[in-house]
């Protein structure tokens, strides 16, 4: 079930049974934006959001230094 979108990332909520029918802890997927691959599981919603946040600002920070390594070779 889809629980919320940090940044174009989905954040999946997993609810899982035992064979006895009882709910099992939920667990959270972090989609890719582009692919839907998933990219993280967690336990807590809060954890995944926070995955999301990090691999976008790593994704931002590895394009700017690209960005001025090519504009340093100009």
């Amino acid at each position: 079930h889809p629980e919320a979108r940090v940044f174009g990332y989905l954040i999946e909520r997993l609810e899982e049974y035992e064979d006895t029918g009882l709910a099992c802890t939920p667990r959270f997927e972090v989609l890719c934006p582009k692919t839907g691959a998933v990219l993280g599981a967690f336990d807590d919603a809060h954890a995944a959001k926070r995955f999301a946040v990090v691999h976008e600002l790593r994704a931002i920070r590895e394009g700017t230094q690209r960005l001025n390594k090519g504009i340093r070779a100009a």
